[in-house]
């Protein structure tokens, strides 16, 4: 059986590039709640455990449900909320909502295990705060934030068979990592990436 301590250092580590969701202004990102669940059962496997606590909360002046829930990491537990809109009182849109603030809950509990910190920095106030260290492994010189790169072997790596947009190079991992971490949809190498869009440099 892992530690809790073997187990957080596992699940903090930055998901592969692409998994931030980022909205169309490029402001916000979310990493989907299948990611986190994935992560949890590839990492903890049967050490962890999750639970909607009460009944759900249905206020509908203001047309919104709330689920609460919690995590058990071994023995770590972290809370989470969840709230959804509900459009009508239709049983098929309240289950919608009841199934969106659930998933909600569940990121949030997931997020206080510092899970997707690094992946969503970019997209957050607090962490240009500077009581909370993300900058070391998220700002990197050219070594990417990757398992199984060694930058005294490999160069570069090549992934998804991505070519700049500009000069058809093939994307690094490097300028793929440059790129989710600035909500980039389009492939741009580091060279032709338009300076506007970067708001962290590697």
């Amino acid at each position: 059986m892992k530690t809790y301590a073997e187990i957080m250092e596992q699940l903090k580590k930055p998901f592969p590039p692409g998994t931030v969701k980022v909205s169309g202004d490029g402001k916000r990102g979310h990493i989907p709640v299948q990611v986190y669940m994935s992560r949890l059962e590839d990492v903890a496997e049967s050490q962890w455990h999750w639970r909607i606590i009460g009944e759900p909360v249905f206020n509908f002046e203001k047309n919104i449900v709330i689920v609460k829930g919690e995590i058990t990491l071994v023995d770590a537990i972290r809370q989470g909320l969840g709230v959804a809109k509900i459009k009508n009182v239709e049983a098929s849109l309240i289950k919608n909502a009841l199934m969106t603030a659930e998933s909600e809950a569940f990121r949030d509990a997931c997020d206080k295990f510092k899970m997707g910190w690094i992946d969503l920095a970019p997209y957050r106030d607090w962490s240009k705060n500077p009581g909370i260290d993300v900058s070391h492994q998220t700002l990197i010189d050219e070594n990417p934030i990757i398992e199984g790169f060694d930058p005294n072997i490999h160069s570069v790596m090549p992934v998804s068979n991505r070519n700049c947009i500009k000069c058809k190079n093939p994307l690094s991992q490097n300028e793929e990592l440059l790129l989710s971490m600035n909500g980039i949809k389009h492939a741009y190498c580091k060279e032709h990436v338009p300076k506007q869009l970067i708001k962290k440099q590697l």
